[in-house]
């Protein structure tokens, strides 16, 4: 592949936007220019992440936290409570606890002291077993310690994009307003440039495809195959709604996943309203009956609208001098919120990339980008697909579908190592080691979920009370931690941003 001088990035969503900015920051010589139509709109979802996302926002991005906090107002994400199986709900936090010994006194990891409660066994999930978001340092709850690496964000997409349209601009990325009518092609299949709507073409080296489902260069123009992911994941719909936050109601610190007839529902807080929506399969129930289930549930609700989707990722990303990024890329359910992470950890990619190669880019680095892009979505649909297998909350024609036809693919050897020795620690040499789940991922839903395994572990007297010395310790600790309200209302203070700056010199 030719020197990459110039980068066009195709769509104006957050993943585009990533992209260039991880670009920008990585390659400064390269010109990087984004179009896209802002006739089409911003999808208005409440947004779920992983802990990944904050750190290549603040870390590899290098954005300063209080300007990002202050712009995207997020609520602090410790986690998922799942209401899934045979317990009232599981908590899966961002931490290792399960499978890390750290506790003195305990012979095994925590994973095996897990017993009729799968929630406050360690701090974040103790915090959002009270419904905090942050512990306090010290004794005054004024002094807001660092969230740290275990915490995502709930977002409103449409201010995040906003926030991440200023930043391009700031950092001297070129924004074109227009439509895009036609691909341009060389004889060679390599893509020429982007034909807008006064008749222009605009040229590049690189073109980056974030135009989301409709992939209108790798899909529609290029032809990329699409490999889907229904024979594992058979949800395609959802109806998506939500209402205004009303006073009492408390901002919760963590996504709610609650089974459903034929899918599930998430709910997502932000501070001035709260956000549902019920994934579910149109093979098992109809339009009109998903949205009577969901009203039924949900009777704050007064709206729904569907949203159609397809699970599944191309089956390569990078061709010739086109690379697909965000949904145009691949696509699963968000029962894990994971397509942002995946858009920053392609970004991520392309930039060290393009950086490491001087901005020439090999056949080896092409082919092990496609190679990487696909494990990442392959596992991530495997993970999901564990979360279907194993949920017998329910007994609908759904739900059985999923436990007799649900195959695990690679994963297999991992549950089946579960199911004979437990939430061994062992256990994550069976776990890619680029994994965005880890090995505490694996074992937070299949003992969440009770999946049997043939090591229970009995402990002795002296065991149980350090256990139980310890969870008490922890929701003491939580007890006393800040809602997300007191939170925020710090956060938002720039005081208390200088502040921990002038502590951290």
């Amino acid at each position: 592949m030719k020197r990459v001088k110039k980068v066009l990035v195709l769509g104006g969503g957050s993943a585009g936007l990533l992209a260039a900015l991880a670009i920008r920051k990585r390659c400064p010589s390269v010109q990087v220019r984004v179009v896209a139509s802002s006739k089409k709109g911003v999808i208005g979802v409440g947004e779920g992440t992983v802990p990944y996302v904050v750190d290549f926002v603040h870390r590899y991005l290098g954005m300063d936290e209080a300007e990002v906090y202050r712009a995207l107002d997020p609520v602090y994400k410790l986690g998922v409570r799942f209401d899934w199986g045979k317990r009232e709900c599981y908590d899966y936090p961002f931490t290792e606890s399960l499978h890390v010994q750290a506790i003195p006194g305990l012979k095994k990891v925590s994973g095996y002291y897990i017993g009729e409660r799968c929630e406050g066994f360690d701090l974040p999930s103790a915090l959002m077993d009270k419904g905090n978001a942050l512990p306090t340092r010290g004794h005054k709850k004024a002094d807001v310690p660092p969230p740290g690496n275990s915490v995502a964000w709930h977002l409103e997409n449409h201010r995040f994009v906003a926030w991440l349209e200023t930043a391009c601009k700031q950092q001297g990325i070129d924004m074109v307003d227009d439509e895009v009518e036609e691909v341009v092609f060389e004889d060679s299949g390599d893509v020429k440039g982007l034909k807008i709507s006064n008749g222009a073409v605009l040229k590049a080296d690189l073109f980056i495809d974030s135009s989301g489902f409709a992939g209108e260069i790798i899909g529609k123009a290029m032809e990329v195959p699409f490999k889907s992911y229904a024979d594992a994941l058979f949800c395609d719909r959802a109806l998506v709604g939500g209402w205004d936050r009303e006073e009492g109601e408390k901002i919760l610190p963590y996504t709610v996943s609650q089974t459903m007839d034929s899918g599930w529902c998430w709910r997502i807080d932000h501070p001035e309203r709260i956000n549902r929506g019920y994934v579910f399969s149109s093979d098992h129930i109809s339009l009109e009956d998903a949205e009577k289930e969901m009203l039924e549930k949900n009777p704050k609700i007064k709206q729904v609208r569907e949203v159609k989707f397809s699970s599944g990722r191309r089956e390569k990303v990078w061709v010739n001098n086109v690379i697909a990024i965000g949904n145009a890329a691949g696509f699963v359910e968000p029962l894990e919120a994971t397509a942002i992470m995946c858009a920053c950890l392609q970004a991520r990619w392309l930039a060290d990339g393009l950086m490491d190669s001087m901005s020439e880019p090999t056949p080896t680095m092409r082919d092990l980008y496609n190679e990487r892009v696909a494990s990442v979505w392959d596992e991530i649909r495997d993970f999901l697909a564990m979360h279907y297998r194993f949920n017998d909350k329910l007994e609908t024609p759904f739900w059985k579908r999923c436990q007799e036809e649900i195959s695990l693919g690679p994963i297999e050897k991992l549950v089946a190592f579960f199911q004979e020795n437990g939430p061994s620690s062992l256990g994550r040499a069976l776990v890619p080691e680029q994994s965005p789940f880890g090995v505490q991922g694996y074992y937070a839903h299949l003992v969440g979920m009770r999946v049997p395994h043939a090591r229970p572990y009995k402990a002795g007297k002296a065991e149980q009370d350090v256990w139980s010395a310890y969870l008490s310790q922890v929701d003491q600790v939580a007890s006393k931690g800040m809602s997300m309200e007191e939170v925020r209302e710090q956060l938002m203070d720039a005081g208390y941003w200088k502040q921990l700056r002038s502590l951290s010199r």
